[in-house]
């Protein structure tokens, strides 16, 4: 898969026209009634426009800052074209687009199984679980609500000195005291992941 991103240095969506299978509208049409019965129009007729294909400005993210905006490609022949010399290179030449590969595994929905306090030092956290990697410009967010209630990103996260995995995150005590948080060591608090715009279910601390 081919993701597209929106560099966000113009406003509006951008539009990608070379990439398009060639059906006016994705419909097929035959030609005439007097035509040849296997004979259909898989080229632009005249008067009919080729289905549009654009990278949007932003991106919803469940009810968290937007995102910039990204389309998710399939490395078909004219894709690939298309990223190699066509018009997604020369987006990504002019700063416009940028562009990551990905397999639809690195973008599965994440769960999370354990939320354990006090690990591995006295108020810590450590998330143990799946897919909690995102792929870009997503990023892993992690929600505490009740005891130590807290919102934080894996810039976050990595920059107080925690670590964000795939299948674990370690958040230190030093980042709940940084932002008014505290997870006791007793409970009380629960936990949820936030991974490629998916949430896990919430899971109570133990």
């Amino acid at each position: 898969m081919l993701r597209v991103i929106h560099s966000q240095t113009v406003t509006g969506a951008i539009l990608v026209d070379d990439i398009d299978d060639g059906l006016p509208n994705k419909a097929v049409r035959r030609l005439g009634t007097n035509a040849d019965p296997k004979a259909y129009d898989r080229e632009t007729a005249a008067g009919a426009a080729k289905q549009p294909c654009y990278v949007p400005v932003s991106q919803a993210n469940n009810g968290f800052p937007l995102v910039p905006g990204y389309i998710d490609l399939l490395e078909t022949q004219r894709v690939v074209l298309s990223a190699g010399k066509g018009k997604i290179q020369k987006l990504a030449t002019a700063g416009l687009v940028s562009t990551v590969d990905f397999v639809a595994a690195d973008v599965a929905l994440p769960t999370l199984a354990v939320a354990n306090e006090g690990a591995p030092g006295a108020g810590d956290l450590t998330l143990t679980g799946t897919n909690f990697l995102s792929v870009s410009p997503d990023e892993t967010t992690v929600i505490i609500t009740g005891v130590g209630a807290i919102t934080l990103t894996a810039t976050q996260i990595i920059a107080g000195t925690g670590t964000v995995g795939a299948t674990s995150i370690f958040i230190p005590a030093a980042l709940f005291i940084l932002n008014n948080g505290a997870i006791n060591g007793a409970g009380g608090s629960s936990a949820q992941v936030q991974a490629n715009a998916q949430l896990t279910a919430v899971v109570a601390t133990t």
